[in-house]
């Protein structure tokens, strides 16, 4: 009896946990399902999430494209066709914002303008141009321009948006919001028969330049038009979800709908059209807001997507489980012999188990993780704070022990620089010392994913060798693994991100995959957010050129008028004056022309700088262009007042400035003009100050000058002798003078100087020193040279003829030099007269030769192969001309009139004039000194060696036909002179 119960026992007992074992199968098999299950859940929402972030940030790059063209329109107060043109087309449209149509600017034309507006845009080119459709309305809005002008976008060419009800919503919208914004569904106007497509356009309101718009009135009133951007919706979708689109087409159904139901009439967009729709595992509908204009996305997942239902684990489980529950009942047979090994057998099954549980639910972690961080990307605003807030994430939904972010510095070592971390850290990156050049420093998973563009993973400090620099500090605070994600954008590796988890072998396949997905959405969101920033900091650029002057940061023009009537409102309610101080620095020109514009820059910033401190806070200072500074004085000061504020100025600069190891003696000549005296409006204070600059340049330079009305009578003066120099050159009214030239040695005439005078119908002798500088401002002084070289070669032609081979010496003005054709008027002038080359001699100042020294030595090169002469006039006068001067191609030099006047009562003056004649012997230059009106001064030059002289001791500059009558004299005082 007791056999037959064991008997019994033994054939039940096996059964029995074959049968345990089948339901605890079932049981994991359906927890393996619904884990599954759960995770494509998460997947299918993170790809519906993905589409509609994708969607969002794709629609707001857009929105910084019309923001920019924008700009463009607010930093000029119009807008050429061409210059539209080149700034869409350096935006590239293409290649970095696929699915946009183009760009555009629709123009607002009120009726009364309409003719007006249709003749402009036919005489730019468009003999066909008109406003479409035909009908009258009240406004127009005319599309004029629209980039890149292709085929399909030139249908769009003159169609009024306006006119039609969905557009006219949109347009209306963001001009009253001053927003951008989006139309619902739409037709463009450049569809054609083949595949046509839904499509929709966004706005962007343009107003007046400066003109306020802060009211909604304000922005009716000053509208300028809109700039916009069409899209086709099946292009943009196709470039939103770019490398994805065939993926999500055969896995998921997407459908985007106008407005906040799913109207089939609202359909724009269906990726799978030609599918019919069917019962599926997963579906979502998604409003979204995009630029205050609602869509609704509907998604349906796909059987292919379906299948990822199909646990291949669950049936691991059934196999394992079925085959399981077989040996444990096989075991059961053996149990008095091999329970043991039962035992074991099923607790490691139990193990393997929750190891297949512990993996997914990390999966699903990671999942959490990725869709947070994205939520947070879609928000962010600052770089900072962005990163700070994805490693807290990492941290408190990844559950990983650690994470920070390190940027990649450029520098020589190549640092790894941290930014920001999140988690249990204790010091750990104040001592890390990360690298990623390739050093041993550099050879960690953070220094090797910057370096190499690539994800490392470290599955444990312990044995991994390449840890050994970090080895202690890291198992100290519990890391036992991690992985470093390198972030990737703009072609350049920005940075890594890096996380630590406290047991080894942490970081699974997938798991690797999400995290990477992870990085590449924070790197983009980085070149997000600085894009975004770079186009902010654009905008106040545009800004600050419009009203600041960008070498200086003083207000410009356009400020300074507005300061000014300001400034002028209140001294009229208060009886109070208002001053216009208009500062000239005296010889800025030879600055630049001898140490260059950029240090001539780095003077004007210096300048400015002391300006600034010569005046009250109350008080503006504005540089108009150039040298040239306007400083405006609102304390209602008194003549004695203002005069102080000039001397301060003046008194500012007796020091001299040091910029770049050269010592610089800066000057200003001021005019002023008071408010409401000399003027009653912004233009005419200017020109009264500008007047009395003019005066004060005349009166030395260094000085300062009131305007009054007798100034203007002699600006009137100065614009009557300008407009008859040209008349007077045709008229025959210039005559040429001959000043003699003497060999000090012969005491014998060699060369005659050709000086001009105007004989003026009215006012006689018009001296040259009045009419000259007029010529040189006007530019005339080019026709009038031309005439004295051809004048005075052929009289020097006519007096060869004679017998007399003198040399002609000719003066050359800086305005002539410039042109450039200078060799080709003297090679005219020879040709013409028959002058052989070596009798005429060229006189250049030295701000001639400065001004270009590589061109200068080109050109004296070319005149000299021609076999005439050259000679530097007023040598001495200029700014730095002695370390040139031996690699000119000179003959001769002149010493200036001034220095021959005080020679023998200044020892500075006998002292320079020894040195000239010395420098230029050294150099193999005959000197000779102009201006000599004394026998001692003709001594002094003799003894000390000078070769030639020239002045009123030997003849005024005198006629032609009185000239040759002084070739028989010879100069007084020598002894071999005297008859």
């Amino acid at each position: 009896m007791q056999n037959n119960k064991t008997a019994f026992r033994i054939r039940l007992v096996p059964w029995i946990v074959f049968l345990f074992g089948l339901a605890l199968t079932s049981w994991f098999q359906h927890a393996a399902r619904e884990s599954a299950k759960q995770a494509v859940r998460s997947e299918f929402d993170f790809r519906v999430n993905e589409i509609i972030q994708n969607i969002d940030r794709r629609l707001h790059s857009y929105e910084q494209v019309l923001e920019g063209v924008a700009g463009l329109f607010q930093a000029s107060d119009f807008v050429e066709r061409r210059e539209f043109a080149e700034y869409v087309q350096s935006l590239r449209l293409e290649g970095k914002y696929p699915g946009i149509q183009g760009v555009g600017f629709a123009q607002l034309v009120p009726p009364r303008d309409k003719a007006r507006h249709l003749a402009q845009i036919r005489r730019d080119g468009f003999p066909d141009y008109d406003i479409r459709p035909a009908g009258l309305r009240d406004p127009y809005t005319s599309i004029i321009y629209l980039e890149p002008f292709n085929w399909r976008n030139q249908r769009a060419f003159g169609y009024d948006m306006y006119a039609e009800p969905t557009r006219r919503a949109a347009m209306e919208r963001a001009r009253d919001e001053d927003t951008t914004a989006i139309s619902g569904k739409v037709q463009l106007v450049q569809e054609t028969e083949q595949n046509v497509q839904p499509g929709f356009l966004m706005y962007l309101p343009i107003f007046v330049p400066k003109a306020s718009h802060r009211t909604l009135e304000e922005r009716r009133a000053n509208l300028m038009g809109w700039v916009y951007a069409p899209f086709r919706m099946n292009d943009l979708m196709a470039g939103i979800l770019g490398q994805h689109f065939g993926e999500i087409s055969a896995s998921m159904d997407l459908e985007i709908y106008d407005g906040d139901a799913t109207d089939a009439k609202q359909l724009m967009f269906d990726s799978n059209g030609r599918i019919g729709k069917m019962d599926t595992a997963f579906h979502a509908v998604r409003p979204i807001t995009l630029l205050g204009h609602s869509w609704t996305v509907v998604v349906h997942s796909l059987p292919s997507f379906d299948a990822q239902l199909r646990s291949e684990k669950a049936d691991i489980i059934i196999f394992a489980g079925v085959v399981g529950s077989g040996l444990m009942a096989m075991v059961a047979w053996l149990i008095m012999t091999g329970q043991a090994r039962a035992q074991s057998l099923a607790e490691q099954m139990t193990v393997e188990l929750r190891q297949q549980e512990a993996e997914q639910e990390k999966l699903n972690r990671a999942l959490r993780l990725l869709s947070a961080c994205n939520t947070t990307l879609i928000h962010a605003e600052d770089e900072y704070k962005l990163l700070a807030e994805i490693c807290r994430l990492c941290v408190e939904r990844g559950g990983y022990l650690m994470a920070w972010v390190g940027y990649a510095d450029q520098d020589d070592a190549r640092t790894v620089r941290p930014i920001t971390q999140s988690g249990y850290e204790h010091g750990y990156l104040d001592h890390i010392d990360i690298t990623w050049a390739d050093t041993e420093r550099g050879q960690g998973p953070t220094g090797t994913a910057i370096r190499t563009g690539m994800t490392n993973v470290n599955q444990n400090v312990l044995t991994n060798p390449k840890m050994a620099p970090w080895r202690e500090a890291a198992i100290q605070r519990g890391y036992q693994s991690s992985i470093a994600l390198p972030l990737i954008g703009e072609a350049r590796v920005l940075g890594a991100l890096t996380m630590y988890a406290r047991e080894p072998d942490a970081f699974t396949h997938d798991e690797v995959r999400l995290l990477e997905e992870l990085a590449n959405d924070l790197a983009f969101g980085i070149v997000t957010l600085r894009t975004r920033a770079a186009h902010a900091q654009e905008k106040e650029k545009a800004s600050f050129l419009a009203h600041f002057d960008p070498l200086t940061h003083l207000p410009n023009r356009l400020l300074l008028r507005d300061r000014f009537e300001h400034a002028a409102q209140v001294a009229e309610s208060l009886r109070a004056r208002v001053a216009m101080l208009y500062l000239d620095m005296d010889e800025f020109n030879q600055i630049n022309d001898s140490l260059g514009h950029d240090l001539g820059d780095k003077v004007l910033v210096m300048a400015a700088e002391r300006l600034q401190r010569c005046i009250a806070a109350t008080d503006t200072i504005s540089r108009l262009s150039g040298d040239e500074f306007v400083i405006l004085l609102t304390g209602n000061a008194d003549a004695q007042g203002i005069a102080n504020v000039a001397n301060a100025i003046r008194d500012a600069f007796s020091d001299p400035l040091k910029v770049e190891g050269h010592v610089l003696n800066i000057s200003f000549s001021i005019g002023i003009s008071v408010f409401p005296a000399d003027g009653g409006d912004f233009d005419t204070l200017l020109k009264g100050a500008d007047t009395a600059l003019h005066r004060a340049k005349e009166s030395g330079r260094n000085t300062y000058r009131f305007f009054t009305q007798e100034m203007n009578a002699g600006l009137l003066e100065q614009i009557r002798l300008t407009g008859g120099l040209l008349n007077g050159l045709r008229q025959g009214e210039f005559v040429l003078h001959y000043q003699p030239q003497v060999d000090i040695r012969s005491g014998r005439v060699t060369g005659a100087e050709a000086l001009i005078r105007w004989r003026h119908p009215v006012d006689g002798l018009v001296s040259p020193a009045k009419f000259i500088p007029l010529a040189e401002q006007s530019g005339h002084i080019v026709q009038i040279g031309e005439w004295v070289l051809n004048e005075a070669c052929r009289q020097a032609k006519a007096w060869l003829d004679q017998g007399f081979p003198l040399v002609m010496a000719v003066n050359l003005s800086a305005v002539q030099f410039k042109r450039g054709d200078i060799i080709e008027l003297v090679s005219r002038a020879l040709a013409a007269s028959n002058l052989p080359p070596r009798h005429l001699e060229l006189e250049l100042t030295e701000s001639i030769l400065l001004q270009d020294i590589e061109t200068t030595m080109q050109t004296l090169r070319g005149l000299k192969s021609m076999g005439l002469k050259l000679s530097i006039d007023d040598f001495g006068t200029g700014y730095s001309s002695l370390s040139y001067l031996k690699q000119l191609a000179v003959d001769k030099l002149k010493i200036d009139q001034s220095f021959i006047r005080d020679m023998l009562t200044d020892a500075d003056g006998a002292s320079i004039v020894r040195a000239v004649i010395q420098l230029g012997h050294a150099l193999q230059l005959d000197v000779i000194a102009e201006g000599v009106e004394t026998e001692p001064q003709l001594a002094f030059l003799r003894d000390y060696g000078c070769d030639e002289v020239q002045g009123y001791l030997f003849s005024r500059p005198v006629p032609a036909d009185h000239f040759v009558p002084l070739l028989a004299k010879t100069l007084p005082m020598l002894p071999w002179a005297k008859g």
